[in-house]
């Protein structure tokens, strides 16, 4: 039975897990190699490819870049939780935790308090 790993987040701090979500989403999306489809690699699309759709807007670049700020003034010990919990990587989050020596009681707690911290940095970065 796979155990919840990431602590109950009280109504205060939503917020702050919403946009630390999107972030996640946001960092691997921009970090995506996209590579030709020919042989060559010097393959050039049509140029009416109307039908092409753009990308949703994940997060607004000044939104991100303070939340990017934010979790850089975490305390590394939460903050390794957070990236852990929040920015999506190819191997599971327990196995990230298995490699970093995070049981499961201290990465629920470090999950609230680098939420707590993170919400009150963001804070100071959003306000003008």
């Amino acid at each position: 039975m796979r155990q919840n790993l990431s602590a109950d987040i009280p109504q205060n701090l939503q917020e702050a897990d919403e946009r630390l979500t999107r972030y996640g989403r946001w960092a691997m999306e921009r970090d995506r190699r996209h590579r030709c489809g020919s042989a060559e690699g010097r393959y050039r699309s049509f140029q009416d490819d109307e039908d092409r759709a753009p990308k949703e807007v994940l997060q607004h670049i000044d939104e991100a870049l303070a939340c990017q700020r934010a979790l850089a003034k975490v305390p590394e010990l939460e903050r390794a939780v957070l990236v852990i919990l929040y920015v999506p990587r190819r191997q599971p989050i327990e196995a990230q935790l298995r490699l970093a020596q995070i049981p499961a009681r201290l990465c629920r707690e470090r999950h609230l308090q680098g939420l707590r911290m993170f919400d009150n940095l963001l804070r100071k970065f959003l306000t003008p």
